[in-house]
């Protein structure tokens, strides 16, 4: 199947013929990327399930039925209740009278009927055939933010009962009242409900003797069924089953309860919990634990749809797609069946286990499909297999973890332990098959500890040591077949803490520097960053892939010169990465903040090379770490012009407690009082001011003479508080300027350039312009003294944008402007004076066109939604001209001008060397 993006699926549909086309379903088909030998096999009914004239029923996909003169609604009630339809448990079921579609999505429920021709319309309800499930797309379910809530709720009773009980004992406490809430509702306990009716029957109103009755329930489910403690315990308690796996293990006194907190417990027990997901367990950690702590962690609890964006292109796409291959052959399916058997998943920073779950979750359905698959090629052949033979191969002992913190820990294996038991459910609904979860498996790979600190390869190591070759003797295969377990294939992914430098507490800044030893710098780095780099040090010896999710800020700016070299000089490469995005949830404390997927692999290892943007993926020959589509050429910070450009600071900064900055009323309040203060006051401009029109004053006391001063007492006061304030201050440079606190730090003045150092992306172009002497330029923006307009071309050309888009850090997705970085890099030859004076022309277009929108903020004009007429048309006479200076044929592209960009860089700074 082929990897489309929901944009390309809708175009594919658009160019489908509708009229006289017999075919339309199969053309259907193959725009959300069936391969055209899955769509050959189902014409000649080798693959889906044989039926009548105009049907098709593909297992678990799919089933069509096109029939010109019934009732489409009633078609499709009837294949929901034809059991020979429905036990294939086709995805869709679709009735048409080749004019109209009625469809019918049996996992949601969902209805549609729409006229045939308008089909790339309704893209979305047939997305799940391309691998986006509509639960990607959904936020969490009512039902499961309730249980949170309700979690969190119970969590703060019992800690309000019991003040001191330590943090350990809270944590094993909650995990266990978690696993016989979710037991006692989905078939693991014999009697459904007999956990919370047992405290609700059996247990004291006040909650008195509720610990007690905890203590007596977790011992017995400690002890195996031949255990004389069980034999010997009232039929109330031995009603409970032996858990193993070490959840009741050790002894812990369970806390004490009042009225409150034990109809607290009672209230949660009342949900239905067979039907909440697992991977919701990491919103219910997070509701429990006080947002100090989550911030701390720099925790971010992770939704399903986010975390299929990093698992299926990392591996599950790929798998997807060899299983589409494999059926209706026996080899290659016993093949991928090993395969998937082999696998294992680490999650170095895994919280609560989110991305494990999923990952567990996809691991099994697949080897259902492939089950499934292989019992059809068997029965074609008339092989008889008992299905009862079956059994699930993947298990959890193939997924590792670490965790730092101590409850997230025993929630992530509680929750593996949750999720196998309801892909079992699935497997016996699947194939009629009895497959038992109690007791549980000991799970000692999830470890509770400092990722940073530990070493990957013991945790889950790279090779499996054999003394000789492991051979399958499962009924389910033809053959003895050699697993070659020497070699794991292994896949690491994850949310680690992001954490830029001012957030690292001092046991994160020591983490850093162990992490980081041999690197002269890495101080700027953020947290996530070590994640990175551990991640790449395993890569470059193993049988592995990684992918993380991460702030942007490691793939812009000064970080990047930091990291990524090192990274690649380990022989690892980007193989996938999603270009910044928005990160949200339903948690109770909501994380929302912008970030970036980048998936790694060692160069014997990579495969082909996809880019993500917005709905958008590409195939690309690289991805370089800016997250575009060129060679791994890192950008190094300049202090001064690479190009013969003059030079570029950053505007005055007044280190004065706001003594010597005025808004507009205390400005017309001063000259009121003082009206001499008038000529010493010069508007002050910083981005915010220059680009939405907000007004600021200064005292700009440069030639003030001692007389001046003294006749106006109102200055004079505000230079004695500037004083005041710069004595107080534990910097030295500020206590330093005490000695003339009349004046700004600096003092530049005159015509310049200003550009603001944060703009929106949103801009097709940051909103430059040109001030003269009776403006101050802020520390808020930077300026270029003495600069010319042909510059101010230059610098608000597409050529600079897309240079700066690529050079640039961001506040949040804004653009941030960096002199040393973007300016200071960006390559542009020496121009000539023809030239020089056809920018200028062009220059004096774009103010001219400002000019005649006074009126208008720049942020107003550079809207790209309001942008006027005259001021784009302006703009496109600057790029073309400046494009022009770059390759006389000019641009079709922003990836063709990057392209013409880091050639000249690399030129440039290479001749400089």
């Amino acid at each position: 199947m082929k990897n489309l993006s929901p944009t390309q699926i809708e175009e594919a549909l658009s160019q489908i013929p509708n009229e006289g086309n017999d075919h339309f379903i199969y053309d259907v088909l193959l725009a959300y990327g069936v391969s055209k030998a899955t769509i050959a096999r189902l014409k000649s009914g080798n693959l889906g399930v044989p039926r009548g004239e105009g049907e098709i029923l593909w297992k678990n996909k799919l089933y069509f039925i096109k029939a010109p003169s019934r009732q489409l609604k009633s078609l499709l009630v009837e294949a929901k209740q034809d059991k020979a339809i429905m036990r294939y448990n086709p995805r869709f079921l679709v009735a048409s009278d080749g004019v109209t579609w009625a469809c019918y999505d049996t996992k949601t429920g969902d209805t549609r009927e729409f006229p045939r021709c308008k089909i790339d319309a309704h893209y979305d309800f047939f997305l799940p055939l391309a691998g986006y499930e509509k639960g990607q797309i959904a936020v969490d379910s009512l039902a499961d933010v309730k249980a949170a809530r309700r979690m969190g709720k119970l969590y703060d009773a019992i800690k309000h009962d019991n003040p001191s009980i330590s943090e350990h004992d809270m944590n094993v406490f909650m995990a266990r009242l978690l696993f016989c809430f979710f037991a006692e509702d989905s078939g693991l306990f014999a009697t459904a409900g007999a956990f919370t009716s047992s405290i609700n029957n059996l247990t004291s109103p006040d909650g008195s003797d509720l610990n007690v009755w905890f203590d007596r329930i977790f011992a017995i489910m400690n002890e195996p069924d031949d255990s004389p403690k069980r034999e010997a315990a009232p039929e109330a308690v031995r009603q409970f089953p032996y858990v193993n796996g070490g959840l009741f293990r050790d002894l812990h006194a369970s806390p004490h309860f009042s009225l409150k907190s034990r109809q607290a417990v009672i209230e949660a027990g009342s949900l239905d919990w067979s039907g909440i997901n697992t991977d919701i367990f990491g919103n219910m950690f997070q509701a429990c634990i006080s947002p100090e702590q989550r911030a701390n962690l720099g925790e971010h609890y992770t939704s399903v749809p986010n975390i299929m964006k990093v698992l299926n292109p990392l591996f599950l796409n790929e798998l997807r797609e060899e299983y589409e291959k494999a059926v209706g052959d026996e080899r290659k399916l016993e093949k991928l069946l090993i395969r998937l058997c082999q696998i294992k998943c680490f999650d170095p920073a895994c919280g609560s286990g989110n991305f494990l779950l999923i990952a567990f979750k996809e691991l099994r359905r697949l080897e259902m499909d492939v089950v499934e698959a292989l019992d059809d090629v068997r029965k074609q052949q008339g092989a008889i297999r008992g299905i009862l033979l079956h059994q699930p191969r993947v298990s959890i002992s193939q997924f590792y973890g670490i965790e730092i913190d101590d409850f997230a820990h025993e929630i992530a294996m509680l929750s593996l332990w949750l999720v196998e038991h309801q892909m079992n459910q699935e497997f016996e609904e699947r194939f009629a098959a009895s497959v038992s979860t109690l007791p549980l498996k000991p799970n000692d790979h999830i470890i509770l500890g400092n990722a940073l600190r530990l070493d990957w390869d013991e945790i889950c190591p790279h090779m499996d040591h054999f003394s000789r070759p492991v051979y399958s003797v499962d009924p389910l295969f033809a053959r003895s077949e050699p697993l070659e377990a020497e070699n794991s294939e292994i896949f690491i992914f994850g949310n680690p803490p992001y954490l830029g430098k001012h957030l690292q507490n001092s046991s994160q800044k020591s983490d850093m520097a162990y992490v980081f030893s041999s690197f002269s710098s890495y101080k700027s780095l953020d947290y996530i960053a070590a994640w990175f780099y551990l991640a790449a040090q395993y890569l470059s010896g193993a049988r592995a892939k990684c992918a993380f999710v991460s702030t942007n800020s490691i793939t812009q700016g000064e970080q990047v010169s930091r990291l990524w070299p090192s990274i690649f000089s380990l022989g690892v490469q980007i193989e996938f990465a999603y270009t910044s995005f928005k990160w949200t949830n339903n948690a109770r404390y909501q994380a929302g903040v912008t970030c970036v997927i980048i998936g790694l692999a060692s160069l014997k290892s990579i495969g082909k090379r996809y880019l993500y943007e917005g709905s958008h993926c590409k195939k690309v020959e690289n991805i370089n770490p800016y997250l575009h589509p060129f060679k791994n050429l890192i950008l190094r910070e300049s202090t001064r012009p690479i190009s013969h450009l003059p030079k570029m600071t950053y505007g005055n900064k007044a280190v004065d407690g706001s003594n010597l900055i005025l808004d507009p009323q205390e400005f017309q309040s001063l000259c009121q009082r003082e009206p001499e203060a008038r000529k010493f006051c010069k508007r002050l401009m910083g981005s915010q001011e220059f680009i939405h029109g907000e007004i600021r004053y200064c005292l700009w006391l440069v030639s003030v003479e001692s007389r001046q001063l003294l006749s106006m007492p109102c200055v004079r006061a505000r230079v004695e508080k500037c004083r005041e304030m710069r004595l107080n201050s534990r910097d030295a440079g500020a206590r330093k300027l005490a000695l003339r606190p009349h004046l700004f730090r600096d003092t530049n003045i005159g015509e310049a350039i200003i550009i603001p150092s944060v703009s929106s992306e949103n801009r097709e172009y940051i909103p430059i312009g040109f001030l003269n002497e009776d403006t101050v330029i802020s520390n808020a923006a930077f300026a270029i003294y003495g600069a010319k307009p042909w510059l101010f071309a230059v610098l608000t050309s597409k050529m600079h944008m897309v240079w700066l888009s690529v050079t640039c850090g961001r506040l949040e997705t804004r653009l941030r402007y960096s002199a040393f970085l973007c300016y200071n890099t960006f390559p542009i030859r020496a121009l000539g004076d023809e030239e020089k004076q056809q920018l200028e022309l062009a220059a004096f277009g774009v103010l001219d066109a400002r000019e005649a929108h006074s009126d208008k903020t720049l942020a107003e004009l550079y809207d790209p939604k309001k942008m006027p007429p005259d001021l784009r048309k302006a703009h496109a006479k600057v790029d073309d001209l400046v494009d022009r200076i770059y390759n006389p044929k000019g641009f079709n592209n922003d990836e063709e001008r990057l392209v013409c960009l880091f050639s000249l860089y690399e030129q440039m700074t290479d001749s400089q060397q």
